[in-house]
């Protein structure tokens, strides 16, 4: 029999707490261990019981889940899951504390009447669930001057020359957000490249993602809309609820965003959008896969390295989840792996050498 998820709840309101207690109370295989009221509680709850996974409200007295992650990180590394309400301060803060260690984020539910509960309870508990099975430990970034890890080349022939690159299409899911944030912080104003991102979030989220992330590039940076044009040193971000693609039009590169969600498992999809920058582009492309759970993003990154395009993954040590980028190279598909401090100067060099 398998053993309970152990699930710790923090959440200051005494409605909204029973109220999460008794959705995981419904669900077999979920079991809650403990409550707290505040932030402080919480970091003591989670030392002593050791949950599984944590259930963290962001705005609470005397220690808000912001500090109360970045305690739990530093002093007993679990895994934390920001289950949100939608004002404009609890996004903000939920993303930062994505950065502080946090591997999730999710809209807490509505009440039971309302037409979304369904499908808001199943993204809360398939969140818990799937967060509740990563190991968290503290760790060590490499020094981005370290050398970098060469895979195996292909061995079916690739192109002999490869054209300058002319778009740069980036792929994350969990603890994509962090990632992208010093990535995109690193790329110089003068960035030549149209840059297009799928990032892995419920799409309630997308719109805080693009302001978080705007506030830490000097490119500009905005959600991608349908026939935008792809536009040199500027930012897309594939909205919530579409995947995106991009397409070669009379005037040059433009992003198209594609409704119906097909047999892919998430949308937008990382492997939609490399597979789409693979055909228009060839190989004057460069396509990076950052850290997250599973694999999507392995057939489209390799779709572009058979076209002859730069392909670089993120490697584990640097991975908050090393799913993604692990499927990647078992593939063939990423020419380097680097550490996350390396992949915005390993850019740089792919432009402008």
């Amino acid at each position: 029999m398998t053993d309970p998820i152990r699930v710790v709840i923090a959440e200051d309101s005494p409605t909204v707490r029973a109220y999460l207690h008794s959705l995981m109370a419904e669900v077999p295989g979920l079991q809650v261990i403990g409550m707290a009221d505040n932030g402080e509680d919480a970091v003591a709850l989670v030392q002593r019981l050791r949950p599984d996974v944590v259930s963290m409200d962001i705005r609470m007295p005397r220690l808000d889940g912001l500090e109360a992650t970045r305690r739990i990180m530093a002093a007993c590394p679990t895994p934390v899951v920001i289950v949100s309400g939608m004002l404009e301060l609890d996004i903000a803060l939920s993303l930062q504390a994505l950065q502080a260690g946090a591997l999730a984020v999710v809209a807490r539910p509505p009440d039971r009447q309302h037409p979304e509960f369904p499908l808001k309870r199943q993204q809360l508990i398939t969140t818990l669930r799937a967060m509740a099975g990563v190991r968290v430990i503290a760790r060590r970034e490499r020094l981005w001057q370290e050398m970098p890890v060469t895979v195996p080349a292909l061995a079916e022939r690739l192109p002999a020359r490869r054209a300058l690159p002319e778009v740069l299409a980036l792929g994350a899911s969990t603890g994509g957000p962090s990632a992208l944030h010093r990535i995109l912080g690193e790329l110089p104003e003068d960035f030549p490249l149209p840059v297009v991102i799928v990032q892995h979030m419920p799409h309630e989220f997308i719109g805080g993602l693009a302001r978080w992330l705007a506030a830490a590039a000097r490119l500009p940076l905005s959600v991608a809309d349908d026939t935008q044009p792809l536009r040199p040193g500027h930012i897309l971000l594939a909205p919530g609820t579409a995947h995106l693609q991009v397409e070669r039009g009379p005037g040059g590169l433009v992003a198209r965003l594609l409704a119906e969600k097909g047999s892919y498992r998430y949308q937008p999809a990382v492997d939609v959008l490399f597979e789409s920058v693979a055909r228009a582009c060839g190989s004057a492309a460069i396509g990076v896969v950052l850290t997250g759970m599973g694999d999507d993003g392995a057939a489209g990154l390799l779709a572009m390295r058979r076209q002859g395009a730069y392909t670089v993954g993120q490697d584990e040590a640097s991975s908050t989840v090393y799913g993604m980028p692990a499927a990647a190279a078992a593939r063939g598909a990423v020419e380097l792996i680097e550490p996350l401090g390396n992949i915005a100067p390993q850019i740089l060099k792919l432009v402008y050498n």
